[in-house]
């Protein structure tokens, strides 16, 4: 769950904005969050900077180069001057406010913080070369404590700490790495096929209902066809989704019944938190096995059209049957996961009435009932939640943002 997210000096967003998903003081996320404003001024570029400090976090030990300063985009009238990003998210039940601050050469400042029963407990801080490890976690003191003559100037602790498995900061990094996506930018044909034909191979169930949306969707699509997996791959891919299929049937009967999670601790030695995170692991194993396997041999992706004989391939849909394509996926991934989905324009290229049905998907506590949030930016009117008979805790949160006289820009609560 995300609570917040503050930026400050990256691209047109020069001072510091913060979006927040709760309404009021409480700490429950709202499922939906909008924000509407005209063209250009600056809604992609919030978007872009939730993106920016997720790719810090698990790129930037990996990805960025190290004999240059960090990766950052800073407002370029104060090209100087640091960019801050500051989350609060709920990982693994725990809250934690997580943030960082980035020069033109290296990472200034970082900090994690938990707030059980809402106190603040600091996990470590960072300023500049010096790393202060929190009282609370003395006993993580020589995990992270390890780490500190091995992070560079220009990456961040947290990212280390991941690719590392520092035990202390994995919930941290493990969020934002499987529970944070962020899409945004131009429709790649070739990267819509792969995440599509990763999704329908998992589960005939997945297949199934993601037709019914495409054929609820009124595009003239009937029925998708996609190439069997790969003998050399297929046993493989098999055994990996009896695998996952399993660890979920536990989970849910964990969460449902104390007796049996009780059994579980006693006989095994398994939480509920050890088992998402192997069930994680597991999906991100079968995530890339599928991927090596279509690097290989292509994704054998078509589509039936009513009326048409030969099927299409992706690249010969429209932007519009694209457009969807690209978020169905990402939206039904979230719902069965509980994950935070940010989608810029959600709108484009696809009808008001099919939009508005995906967002109700989260905003119906029968189909999200695993507490997913939807983050969306749109130019739409149409698309802002009036009510719609629905209830105050489902009822979508609109924030606006616009262009002030000097050109930067500010987001505000409606």
């Amino acid at each position: 769950m995300l609570r917040s997210f503050r930026v400050t000096n990256h691209r047109s967003l020069a001072d510091e904005q913060e979006l927040r998903l709760t309404k009021g003081s409480g700490p429950v996320a709202v499922p939906v969050t909008a924000i509407h404003g005209g063209a250009a001024v600056g809604k992609t570029n919030l978007i872009d900077a939730l993106g920016q400090m997720r790719d810090a976090v698990v790129h930037s030990v990996t990805g960025w180069d190290p004999y240059a300063g960090p990766v950052r985009a800073p407002h370029l009238g104060f090209p100087d001057q640091p960019s801050e990003f500051v989350a609060a998210f709920v990982a693994e039940g725990v809250p934690y406010t997580y943030g960082f601050r980035l020069s033109n050469a290296d990472v200034t400042a970082e900090w994690l913080h938990t707030h059980p029963r809402s106190r603040k407990r600091i996990v470590f801080e960072r300023s500049g070369e010096q790393i202060k490890i929190g009282p609370m976690f003395e006993a993580a003191r020589y995990g992270i404590a390890a780490l500190v003559p091995l992070v560079r100037p220009n990456a961040l602790l947290l990212s280390l700490a991941g690719q590392l498995y520092s035990d202390a900061l994995v919930p941290a990094y493990r969020w934002f790495q499987s529970m944070l996506e962020v899409q945004y930018g131009s429709i790649e044909p070739t990267a819509v096929a792969h995440r599509l034909g990763g999704h329908l191979s998992r589960s005939p169930e997945n297949a199934a209902r993601l037709l019914m949306l495409l054929r609820s969707a009124d595009l003239g699509i009937t029925d998708l066809l996609i190439a069997e997996n790969d003998p050399m791959y297929a046993d493989y891919l098999r055994e990996l989704d009896a695998d996952i299929a399993g660890l979920a049937e536990q989970m849910d009967r964990c969460a449902a019944s104390g007796d049996y999670a009780d059994q579980l601790l006693r006989e095994h030695g398994l939480t509920g938190v050890l088992l998402e995170r192997e069930l994680t692991n597991l999906k991100a194993a079968r995530d890339a096995l599928y991927e090596r396997m279509v690097t290989r041999r292509g994704v054998g992706l078509s589509l039936v059209h009513e009326g048409i004989t030969n099927p299409f391939e992706i690249g010969d849909e429209s932007s519009a049957t694209l457009a969807l394509l690209r978020v169905l996926p990402a939206m039904l991934d979230a719902l069965d996961s509980g994950r935070v989905l940010v989608i810029d324009d959600i709108g484009a290229c696809m009808p008001v009435e099919e939009t508005d049905r995906l967002i109700q998907l989260f905003q119906n506590p029968e189909t999200n009932h695993r507490g997913a949030q939807l983050i969306f930016t749109t130019d739409n009117r149409a698309l802002i939640d009036r009510g719609n008979g629905r209830s105050q805790r489902t009822r979508t949160s609109v924030w606006q943002i616009r262009r002030t006289d000097k050109g930067n820009s500010e987001l505000m609560p409606v």
